[in-house]
């Protein structure tokens, strides 16, 4: 409820077309033409108001506020870093605040979107982790951060990943929705193969995710392909066997023809030893992959530490000759905590 005695507004911007126009027709009594004009309002233009969709009546314009609402997120906070990379800090509507990230790479513009406020897999390195969970972000929530990142440049976003706070295939009823809007031709058409979906990978997940119409990216958190290693280091692991989760990727592979990304954060003297990389070799032997390697970024209380660049060039010399495609990926943004495992840390403190 909104209020006392009020109906609870319906959030325009987390509804697929599909569901807009079902809701159009079916709620609202309007014609099925209304859908595609809404669709174009919100999810093309992007304006704030129903008062700005100017080929809408002024009758229908105000039963649709009386009705429903248009999801914009409010900036508390921005910082620039050295790259480029631009961090956002957005509070809720209850308060909550999430981080999303704008990450510049010519001629690629990449948003980096959040999934949950939190994060239920605690993983050791990860600064969303330590926060624990609080909840999961709507649809709209996730479209929001989008068309936020977007109205604060003049240059088109090219690629979306959801790679920010939470665990997308953990909350993928919201996601799967957010992925039909923003790939839709209808509205800001961001194709999905240009949309990547980062996961520690949960049973059904990735399966999941490939039965999807488009063709999304898939990122997995691997992070060490020896089971003991791996559960130390993502403790929600334990849900899905290293031998389940490579059945899945296969699967993946058979389902999209696409390769897959397996993410790996090497951390000294935990999963960057000789042995670590032949178990990964190992692991990815028959898989249609490529290998991006990223060096730990600090976390603030964790007793962990980045390998020197001997010890990262001896783990790629490994990979090299055994693997299809293996990548260092430069950390972007780590001066103003934007990079990988970092976000959370201005707002998301237990207990605040």
């Amino acid at each position: 409820m909104d209020g006392e005695g009020s109906m609870k507004k319906t959030e325009l911007t987390g509804l697929t077309f599909r569901e807009l126009r079902d809701w159009t027709t079916g709620e609202m009594g309007m014609r099925p033409y209304r859908a595609g004009q809404l669709f174009t309002w919100v999810h093309r233009r992007r304006v704030g108001s129903f008062d700005d969709m100017t080929d809408i009546s002024l009758d229908a314009r105000a039963q649709l506020d009386g009705r429903a609402k248009l999801t914009r997120l409010v900036t508390v906070n921005t910082l620039s870093a050295v790259d480029g990379t631009v961090k956002h800090c957005f509070v809720l509507d209850d308060d909550e605040h999430i981080e999303s990230v704008l990450i510049p790479d010519e001629p690629r513009l990449t948003a980096c979107l959040s999934t949950q406020v939190g994060c239920k897999c605690g993983c050791i390195f990860c600064q969303t982790g330590l926060a624990g969970f609080r909840r999961d972000l709507s649809a709209a929530e996730m479209v929001a951060q989008l068309y936020a990142l977007q109205d604060f440049t003049d240059q088109r976003i090219s690629n979306v990943v959801f790679m920010g706070m939470g665990e997308p295939l953990d909350n993928f009823r919201n996601l799967e929705d957010a992925l039909s809007i923003i790939s839709d031709d209808r509205g800001i058409c961001i194709g999905a193969r240009k949309i990547t979906v980062s996961t520690i990978g949960l049973p059904g997940g990735i399966a999941r995710l490939a039965g999807l119409e488009g063709q999304y990216g898939l990122a997995v958190s691997l992070h060490s392909a020896v089971p003991a290693t791996r559960r130390k280091l993502v403790p929600a692991s334990r849900a899905l066997s290293l031998k389940e989760l490579k059945h899945d990727l296969l699967l993946y592979n058979e389902m999209t023809g696409r390769r897959v990304t397996l993410e790996y954060c090497l951390i000294s003297g935990l999963n960057d030893s000789i042995s670590e990389a032949a178990a990964l070799a190992g692991f990815c032997a028959d898989i249609q992959c490529k290998i991006n390697l990223l060096v730990y970024n600090p976390v603030k209380g964790m007793d962990l530490h980045r390998p020197g660049p001997a010890e990262v060039e001896k783990f790629m010399e490994y990979l090299y000759p055994r693997c299809q495609a293996v990548t260092l990926r430069r950390s972007r943004g780590s001066d103003i905590a934007a990079a990988c495992g970092q976000l959370g840390a201005s707002r998301m403190l237990p207990n605040r």
